[in-house]
């Protein structure tokens, strides 16, 4: 009975860590304004790089409309977390 407990809240916590990811763009998320240095609401490569060390690749593979920057929808789908 008591791994049962141990699980569900361990579950409880998981889901409730990735809908902080999900939520609107227009709201602070700490996994997408990490990356976000000036907090203007994308995020360029030159910021991307910072973490993922010149991963032109997976930056570009990321911005699907190609305009050279990432919205909060397009670095959470490559991420693998949906859009909101």
């Amino acid at each position: 009975m008591k791994n049962v407990t141990l699980i569900f809240i361990i579950s409880c916590i998981l889901a409730g860590s990735t809908s902080l990811c999900r939520a609107d763009e227009n709201k602070d998320h700490i996994c997408f304004s990490a990356l976000d240095s000036n907090q203007d609401g994308i995020v360029t490569f030159q910021e991307f790089d910072k973490h993922y060390k010149n991963d032109r690749a997976k930056f570009n593979a990321a911005d699907i409309d190609q305009d050279g920057k990432l919205t909060h929808d397009e670095y959470h789908d490559l991420l693998g977390h949906g859009s909101s």
